[in-house]
Order: C-alpha cells, then structure tokens, then sequence
C-alpha cells in the first residue's frame, strides 16, 4: 500500500512576530479528506497556525510543504483586493447602501460592492451557494456596511468560490446568529462528506460532529494531536478570583435620566428598510442586553446612540436627555460620556500601533492616541492589562496580538475612561471562557454604569444583565421584553 502523501505538512517550523515567537518547533501533516479542529487558549497561536498552513509567513527550506490549492478564512479582512486600512470607520454609514464602486463621495476611497468583492458570476453554482449564504440580495451592498456576520458569510463565500482543495477557517461561527450558525454547521459537514479537507479554529467545547481531528495548542506548542475520539476536552481551570482593578480616574457624572430615548426610528438606504419604527428607552443605570439575528439592524441601532450614523438627525434620537441635531451638542459630546467596543471598530484599528497607544485611543474617542495623559490613566491602564493578562504586551504592535488578546485590549480601551454609558457590542468574540469570565465578572462590578451588552449567545451576559431588548430580523420591528434576560 502507497503511502499517503500529506496535503500541508510543518516541519519542526518557528514563527515569530516581531522578533515574538509565537509557533515553536511545531510539526504537523495534514492530509485529504480529514477535518482538523484546532483549539487552544487565547494567545496560544491558533490564528498564526492556520495562517502558517496558508503560506503566510516565510518558511525555511524543509519546515512548510503544501501542494494544493489552499484557501485561508482569517478573523480580519485584510488582503490586496480590500483592506479596511483605506477607510475611515464612519465612513461604512455615508451615502446610501448602493454606493458606486468607483466613488461616489468627494474624497473618500472607492468603495467596491459586495459583488465585486466576491467578484461573481452568474452560474446556477454560483446563485446556489450565494442564497445558500443569504447573500443574493445584498449584492449591492457596499462590503463596508455589511453587518459582522455577513461579512463573515461573505469571506466564507469568497473562498468556496475560489474551489479550494483545502479550507482554513479561523473561528468561522464567531458573530453569527444561533441559525446560521446551525446551516453552517450542516453545510460545512456536507462539504467534507464530499472531499473537502477542512482546518477550523474553534473553541474546545464546541468541535462539530463532522470533526475528524483535533489539535490542541498552548503557547505556542502542540501540545496534544489525534483522532476526535480519541479527545478529550480540558476541563477548564477554576477562574481564579484575582483582585478586581479600583479605577483610579474618577467616574464620570451620571448627569442624565435617560441615556438614550428613540421615538418611531426608521432607517432606509433607497428601498431598503434597515430598521422600522423602533421604540426604545434606555434609563440612566439600567442594564440591558440587545439581541437579533444578523442583519437585523443591531449595529446600525448603536451608530444611532453613539452617533456615527447621520440618519440620527432626522429621526428622533434623544442621546442623553438631548435631541441630536437639536440642541447643539455635538458627537464628540456623546462619546466622551460613552466607553464603546464592536467588532466593526475592531477592524479599522491600525496594526503599528503599540498595544498601549490602542487602548489610550479611548480617552479620544478616535484611532488616535492622546499627547498627553494623566498619572491615574496610565496606572489604570496598566491595572487593567494585568487583570487580564496582558501587562507584558503594552509596547508591542497590535497586530502583533491574537485576535482575542486584541479584543481584549478593545475592552480595556472601552473601560479607561470610566464613562457612565458602556456599549459593549459581541464583545466577547474570540475570547475564552477563562478570560470571559474575567471580563463579566469585571464588568458585573460596575454598579452605575448604564449598559447595553450585544451578543448572540445568552450564556455570555454579565450577571447584571437584566432586561432585553430584540430587534427581529423578518420585518425590522422591535418588540421589548422587561423579564430576566436569562429566561
């Protein structure tokens, strides 16, 4: 019998960034028809693992042999056709949803269409797979103003139409809705069935029944690899209740009764209805989780409250006892009051910054780091790296950083300022359980603070958490329930 010669294989392979090892001496062979789980802690190297299967890094002779087509699904869009580095963060509310590839707005970069960011064709093949995706009817959509969870539909598409031989996903249910996170589930089992050689970053508790394999990493090492019956989950380790940080800067002013109010809020581009007569109030120190499937409207809903979306002027939107457009305060007076995370914003981050600049960031409410900063800042900012780990990193690049350190350090960005308001969208997207529940507990000592927490698994809320607000997804409506958010 011929033996099998592996589709991808490392050999005794280091990755550093930085000058950082982040892989270390790591051996691994892939072959055709397995599907690989790879799981690990935050930090541990798992995205850096896919993307050294991918051919991403430069390899020394004899450490990396891949010999087929291979396709690699990252947590961040970053490629030659589009990078979210051209754009400014707003800018994905501008104009209207079909916006000209070439630049319809004085100044800003050419925005390209989903269409031609999946660069389609009509093919009964192609049309299948875009309504399997629910992407046929947003063709027309500029990428940028996809919500999270379609645009990870849309990587997802882009890749199968490029007939990989080998699929590398890195966290692909991370922002998807409870459903589609099923359908995917199914479909990607239909796909290895059907000879696709499939590597997926998840998490330990969730390896799908299609699973064939897994492999565990830790710091950077193999730590474990074999058959998915042959697996066994690591129990994870008591959180340990360390010391939660006392903010030094003092808290702002709770000088409002309520912190937003929207009155028969409608919000279209063109034809397109994104959000339909939607009512909401939102009381000073009220705790409140905001749920809907994705493209509901959840991440247009917050540009409302936190000001980035211009629609805010014609509709009635009350933002801190004030009516925007009307009483003559400006965004800038909204978002000083206001500690904020999505997984939108996350994405436009520069990656030279150093992980200290990232976080000071908050305290201007742009991309931009502060001149200056006072002494209470700069020793929060330090306690609340250590709470969660990260104190070592605090000079090195963002982009540096695993996907979940980095929205860790997003966290700590939105707790800095210590503003009364926290909204807090998925931001627990690609983060373990051990640091989630860091984060809640953390989050849970904010006696206060008014929040509004984003998520599509109720198992993440905070224990303070106790009111829900759903935006259905099949007629934009909203519908308000008061009882506990965990029933």
């Amino acid at each position: 019998m011929l033996e099998q010669i592996p589709l991808i294989s490392l050999n005794a392979l280091t990755v550093r960034r930085s000058g950082v090892p982040i892989l270390r001496d790591l051996t691994f062979q892939l072959n055709s028809g397995e599907c690989w789980c790879v799981v690990g802690p935050t930090g541990s190297g798992k995205t850096t693992f896919l993307q050294s299967l991918a051919g991403q890094f430069p390899a020394p002779p004899g450490t990396l042999a891949r010999r087929v087509p291979t396709e690699f699904v990252s947590f961040k869009e970053q490629s030659s056709r589009f990078s979210y580095g051209s754009y400014f963060y707003q800018q994905r509310y501008q104009a209207t949803m079909s916006d000209n590839p070439k630049g319809s707005d004085a100044g800003y970069t050419a925005i390209p269409l989903l269409r031609d960011f999946l660069q389609v064709s009509e093919s009964p093949e192609v049309t299948a797979l875009l309504e399997r995706l629910g992407l046929l009817p947003l063709l027309d959509r500029s990428f940028i103003k996809l919500s999270n969870g379609q645009t990870r539909k849309a990587r997802i598409g882009k890749a199968l139409l490029q007939h990989p031989t080998v699929l590398l996903l890195d966290n692909p249910f991370v922002g998807l809705d409870a459903t589609f996170r099923m359908e995917l589930t199914n479909w990607l089992g239909e796909l290895t069935s059907h000879g696709l050689t499939l590597v997926l970053v998840t998490e330990s508790e969730e390896v799908p029944p299609f699973a064939t394999h897994v492999a565990v990493l830790g710091e950077g090492q193999l730590h474990w690899a074999g058959s998915v019956r042959d697996y066994q989950p690591a129990h994870p380790p008591e959180t340990e209740l360390v010391e939660l940080p006392i903010l030094q800067t003092k808290p702002q002013r709770t000088d409002f009764v309520e912190a937003f109010r929207l009155q028969a809020i409608t919000i279209r581009y063109g034809d397109t209805i994104i959000l339909n007569d939607v009512n909401w109030v939102v009381r000073a120190g009220e705790r409140w989780a905001l749920f809907g499937q994705n493209g509901a409207g959840k991440s247009v809903l917050l540009g409302l409250l936190y000001g980035d979306h211009p629609q805010a002027y014609a509709n009635q939107v009350s933002v801190f006892g004030h009516r925007r457009g009307k009483s003559g305060e400006s965004i800038w007076d909204v978002k000083r009051r206001i500690g904020f995370v999505s997984p939108e914003l996350h994405l436009y981050f520069p990656q030279h910054l150093s992980v200290r600049q990232v976080a000071l960031t908050g305290m201007t409410d742009t991309l931009t780091p502060p001149v200056r900063v006072s002494a209470e800042t700069e020793a929060d900012l330090v306690s609340l790296l250590s709470y969660f780990e990260l104190a070592h990193t605090l000079a090195r690049p963002f982009g540096t950083l695993s996907a979940g350190e980095q929205r860790l350090v997003l966290l700590v960005r939105a707790f800095l300022k210590n503003a009364p308001v926290l909204l807090l969208d998925e931001p627990f997207q690609a983060i373990d359980s051990h640091y989630i529940e860091r984060a809640r507990r953390l989050i849970d000592s904010f006696a206060d603070k008014t929040i509004l927490f984003v998520t599509h698994n109720r198992n993440e809320l905070p224990q303070c958490i106790d009111q829900i607000f759903t935006l259905c997804d099949h007629n934009s409506r909203s519908i308000q329930q008061v009882n506990s958010a965990r029933q």
